[in-house]
């Protein structure tokens, strides 16, 4: 028996992998790509393939050109199987006109996608000789197939020269006939005898409905009969004849089309590579189209590879649970798993469930449901619910729980993750954590394994913590809203809660009152004092996360605080510019007006002018006068060096920042700090000795550089920012990696559509005096940035 997640019904419907299969399907268009997304990938170079090959997809999905490449691979019908249809051309079995119109809309696709073709599917050559090959199809298949069939598969009999007359003799035909039975049914002889005033069209003949007990033979011939008996369909003499013509039109009419049919099935045989090469393009769209609607609509991240069994995933969720908590969930190489304590409906089960899911969805080339993930594809994953009661075997819960753990070893794999759900539940406690250490150590024994489990045993929570090689967490619980708080905590196991939970439940209905009591007297003190152990342990960390998230709140009001009153302090700044700028503009005016009255002569006197000259200079001082001159910082404390040297520090009075002498230019009295393209050039007058000794004044570096809202530190986190807001910062930022302000700078971009990532790499590549630091982690999201050597 087959107990991996892959093949195994059962636990697929405990995890609810058949809602996130219908999702995934809803959103192909063939069905030949739906078996195509579920084939799973045993080697990670297959799945690393799909992802890198996603990851491009999503880089063009946006442009026009896919778009409509999109649009025209949906006009073809959903069904349509490619091998299916070109296996009948090569038999040359003839191919129905309403099926030839999806090879022909495949041959369309060709030739009008075929520079998006080459450029989207660049591994494969589709069409050698577009040229050629527009000319053939069109000329021998196309153009004849377009004159009878449009796009939608519509025929249109009477465009063809040979169908044409006949099908204008039938519709005459048709015509006459229509006449003749309305005038037979509105007839006095005919009033009693129809069942219903209407005729209809019986194996290609026209009729109308009598009443059984009236009909003779002079009405016509019986050509069916309703299911009753009640009803004889009958076609009157006065039609038969033209009845008769009518069906041997039709049958030259499908004899015609047989004959056209097989001609254009024949046409296309030599066309059968390029439609499998065109198929194979159209299905290879769909499928990436599928995976990048599918991973948009659940926020899902391309996962990176371990070759070695390790799970690392930041933030991860269930994809369908409505606004989830996301945890971190990390184990190591050197560990053998994690178990998780805590109270029901706490989140267990769903952590395990997500750690299922995401391997099923790397497996099939998906993304990870996390921000970040770095994962083992496992040769082997078990997922062990908590009812395993298997009645059609006789089998109780425990004793289909030993089987099952039985049957786990005949097909443990090289590397295994085994997900185990409330180990042991249907049996007491203390045996069932004595059975579970020991099947956790044997199976450890015959092969890799990262175990998983979740468990509300005291004993195992406590001989688990205590493993080094087993991490114990426990979902967090709210003990002031007695609710839990779905959030995973590492270092230690947590209660199960379930006795507050039950008094919490319990203590309005009078049925209840003293069992909660009861209980507590049933209890070992020991289990008791363990208990409020963890719960007390639970309730500082719940209260240390409030905390912090309160912590967290309040530095991010005082950030849009500051943020704010940057804003004021602009306005108000813009609007005294605005005001002086007026004022200025008047002055000038006035003076100009004073220039130009001494040029027409209407001011004729040196005293006038002089007065009107004074009146214009009076209002600008008094202006001056207005403006306070900004306060300078005091660096007297500072002396100047007695000589400049190269590689040493000074403190630059013009950028208030400390900087690295790297070259000096003793005549010119010049000192250069940065490095190439940052290089900078200032005057020796203007550096300062660094942070003299025994002053009592603040030290430069601490009294502010030449940005007052940015503080240099090596690590920046700019997810989520916009393009132009990166660029602005990743110039302040160079140059203080080039005045020597931070020895590296380190920028977390993110995965993402790689527009943040593309931008700096090419930054970089443009400024020879800045490399990359290689990173050892394997973390495509981050980049570390330092100065040439």
């Amino acid at each position: 028996m087959d107990l991996t997640i892959h093949n195994n019904l059962q636990v697929l419907q405990q995890i609810e992998w058949n809602q996130i299969e219908k999702k995934l399907l809803s959103f192909s268009h063939f069905k030949y790509t739906s078996d195509q997304l579920l084939t799973r990938l045993t080697l990670m170079e297959d799945v690393n393939q799909k992802i890198e090959q996603s990851q491009f997809f999503e880089k063009v999905i946006y442009e026009n050109e896919i778009k409509d490449l999109l649009f025209d691979i949906r006009k073809i019908s959903k069904d349509f199987n490619c091998n299916h249809e070109l296996g009948k051309i090569r038999k040359e079995h003839t191919i129905e006109l309403i099926k030839l119109n999806n090879l022909a809309k495949i041959l369309e696709l060709g030739i009008d996608h075929n520079r998006p073709i080459g450029k989207y599917y660049p591994s494969q050559v589709l069409i050698e000789d577009y040229q050629k090959f527009k000319r053939l199809a069109q000329k021998n298949f196309l153009t004849l197939f377009r004159k009878i069939v449009d796009i939608d598969g519509d025929i249109t009999l009477e465009n063809h020269p040979q169908i044409r007359p006949l099908y204008q003799e039938q519709l005459k035909l048709e015509q006459k006939i229509r006449e003749s039975l309305n005038h037979t049914l509105n007839s006095s002889d005919f009033e009693n005898k129809i069942q219903f005033n209407s005729f209809d069209v019986i194996h290609e003949r026209y009729a109308i409905p009598i009443k059984s007990g009236s009909y003779n033979n002079n009405i016509g011939q019986i050509i069916s009969r309703s299911e009753s008996g009640n009803t004889l369909f009958v076609e009157p003499k006065n039609i038969a004849s033209n009845n008769s013509k009518r069906i041997e039109i039709i049958v030259e009419i499908q004899s015609i089309i047989a004959r056209i049919e097989k001609d254009l099935t024949l046409a296309l045989k030599e066309f059968t590579d390029e439609i499998y090469q065109l198929s194979q393009f159209a299905y290879f769209i769909d499928e990436f189209n599928t995976r990048y609607l599918f991973n948009s609509h659940y926020e899902l991240t391309p996962p990176s590879l371990s070759t070695e069994a390790q799970i690392d995933l930041d933030k991860a969720f269930h994809p369908l649970i409505e606004n989830p908590v996301k945890n971190d969930i990390k184990i190591g190489k050197e560990k053998c798993g994690m178990i998780i304590s805590g109270p029901n409906t706490g989140g267990k089960t769903a952590t395990l469930k997500t750690l299922a899911i995401t391997q099923l969805f790397i497996s099939y080339g998906l993304y990870a449901p996390a921000t970040n993930a770095k994962l083992h594809l496992y040769d082997k994953v078990f997922y062990f619910g908590n009812d395993n009661q298997d009645l059609t075997h006789g089998l109780s819960s425990f004793a289909a729980e030993v089987k099952n753990y039985s049957d786990l070893f005949h097909n443990l794999g090289e590397t295994n993750l085994i997900l185990i759900d409330e180990i042991f539940n249907s049996t007491s406690s203390e045996e069932a954590s004595a059975l579970a250490t020991a099947l956790f150590k044997n199976l450890k024994k015959h092969t890799k394994v990262h175990i998983v489990v979740s468990s509300h045993h005291q004993t195992l929570k406590t001989i688990l913590h205590q493993d080094e090689e087993f991490i114990s967490t426990h979902v967090g619980f709210d003990l002031d809203e007695n609710k839990p708080t779905y959030i995973l905590h590492y270092g230690s196991p947590g209660s199960s809660q379930a006795l507050n939970i039950f008094k919490s439940m319990t203590e309005n209905s009078p049925y209840f009152q003293g069992v909660y009591d009861q209980a507590l007297q049933y209890l070992d003190n020991q289990v008791i004092h363990y208990e409020k152990l963890l719960d007390s342990i639970a309730a500082k960390e719940n209260q240390l996360t409030k905390t912090l998230q309160e912590n967290r709140e309040i530095n991010q009001q005082l950030k849009n605080q500051k943020k704010s009153m940057e804003g004021v302090i602009k306005l108000k700044i813009d609007e005294k510019v605005s005001q002086a700028e007026k004022k200025l503009q008047d002055i000038t005016r006035k003076a100009e007006n004073v220039l130009r009255q001494a040029k027409k002569g209407e001011i004729t006197k040196a005293r006038q002018l002089d007065q009107k000259i004074s009146e214009v200079q009076s209002q600008l001082i008094k202006e001056k006068g207005k403006q306070k001159e900004a306060p300078k910082k005091d660096y007297s404390n500072l002396s100047k060096p007695s000589k400049i040297e190269v590689g040493k520090q000074y403190f630059c009075l013009s950028l208030e920042k400390t900087v690295t002498v790297t070259k000096i230019e003793e005549k010119r009295r010049l000192a250069h700090i940065g490095k190439g393209a940052f290089s900078l050039k200032v005057k020796f007058d203007s550096l300062r000795l660094a942070n003299k000794r025994g002053s009592s004044e603040q030290s430069p570096q601490a009294q502010g550089g030449y940005s007052s809202t940015r503080q240099a530190k090596v690590e920046y986190d700019c997810r989520g920012m916009r393009l132009e807001e990166f660029e602005s910062l990743i110039n302040d930022i160079t140059t203080d990696l080039s005045l020597g302000v931070i020895p590296y700078i380190n920028i977390i971009h993110g995965h993402g559509t790689g527009v943040l990532k593309n931008w700096l790499r090419k930054f970089i590549k443009q400024n020879k005096d800045l490399v990359i630091v290689e990173s050892n982690s394997g973390n495509d999201g981050e980049t570390q940035i330092k100065l040439k050597e």
